[in-house]
């Protein structure tokens, strides 16, 4: 037999414990490697492609359990937006009831990642389609409470006016109007223009214009009718030598103006008063009734519009 080369001999040389090194070698290597290993889970929207005739007609499982596994440093770059779920039923063109794998697309930076291992729960979802109906519906906002007081809403506007739903007949076909969140009105002073978000009428109804709209008001300072009844009539400019036989009736006024204006206004500061200035000798005298009251108020009505009055000289009371 040939010697054996000294190669040879220094490979065989006590080889058990040579193996026994290689094997722990190959196991720590394995063991660094499982230890840079980390799981991540998401919830993820479920995006189904239909057939452009066709909507789901019944709710369905619309999130799913995405699991990935890959290198601490990688899968922490990874973010839930980055994961799509889809179910493709865009090949059924008639309604029914169908099954779909759930296939995950990989997108941003689990695209760029390198070798992940990505797992979904579940693997298949089971969804009822129905025909598609499309509508257009008036938008209505939903106003709550009111401006302080002396504010008033004088007037809105909702841009669009009517927007475009659709989805299955069964939830479409009843649906007249849709509603804005809420718009409060508590502390608005003066006019302003928000975007409001619209409720959509039912989870099965989609609305491809988008769910903003805009809301615009007007609010203004109110102008309110106020009545003040009974007020003395007053007497001005009467002749000293003469004297009014009787007392004077009380008279009523209504005024229109600006509600914080009348609600700042002390009833003393209201009045009617008659101008005496021509009565010059003892007789009997029908005098018009005038208004006194503060700069801003505008008079709707006066009653007595006009009085008689007697008057005497002095010297005959």
């Amino acid at each position: 037999m040939a010697p054996r080369s000294k190669l040879v001999e220094s490979i065989l040389d006590n080889w058990p414990a040579k193996i026994i090194a290689l094997g722990l070698a190959v196991v720590v290597v394995l063991f660094n490697n499982l230890a840079r290993v980390s799981e991540r889970t998401f919830s993820v929207p479920l995006t189904l492609r239909v057939d452009e005739s066709l909507v789901p007609g019944e709710e369905f499982q619309n999130r799913v359990r995405v699991r990935i596994r890959g290198e601490e440093s990688q899968i922490f770059d990874v973010s839930e937006d980055d994961l799509v779920a889809v179910a493709d039923f865009s090949r059924h063109t008639a309604e029914g009831v169908f099954r779909a794998p759930i296939e995950i697309v990989r997108r941003g930076s689990a695209l760029e990642t390198g070798a992940l291992e990505i797992s979904v729960e579940p693997l298949h979802v089971t969804v009822s389609l129905a025909e598609k109906l499309v509508r257009s519906v008036e938008v209505v906002p939903s106003i709550a409470g009111f401006p302080p007081a002396g504010y008033e809403l004088r007037d809105y506007r909702v841009l669009p006016t009517a927007v475009t739903i659709e989805g299955p007949g069964s939830a479409v076909a009843d649906v007249v109007q849709i509603l804005t969140e809420e718009i409060v009105l508590a502390g608005r002073t003066r006019d302003f223009t928000e975007s409001v978000r619209l409720r959509r009428p039912h989870p099965l109804i989609d609305l491809p214009g988008g769910l903003i709209v805009e809301f615009r008001a007007l609010i203004a300072e109110s102008v309110v009718q106020r009545s003040f009844d009974p007020v003395a009539i007053t007497l001005l400019d009467l002749d000293p030598s003469l004297v009014v036989a009787g007392p004077l009736p009380n008279g009523a006024l209504r005024v229109q103006g600006r509600q914080l204006d009348l609600d700042a206004i002390a009833p003393d500061r209201i009045g009617l008063v008659v101008d005496a200035s021509r009565v010059s000798t003892p007789g009997t005298y029908t005098l018009a009734v005038r208004p006194q009251i503060p700069q801003g108020l505008v008079v709707l009505s006066i009653e007595p519009a006009q009085i008689e009055i007697t008057v005497v000289g002095e010297e005959s009371q």
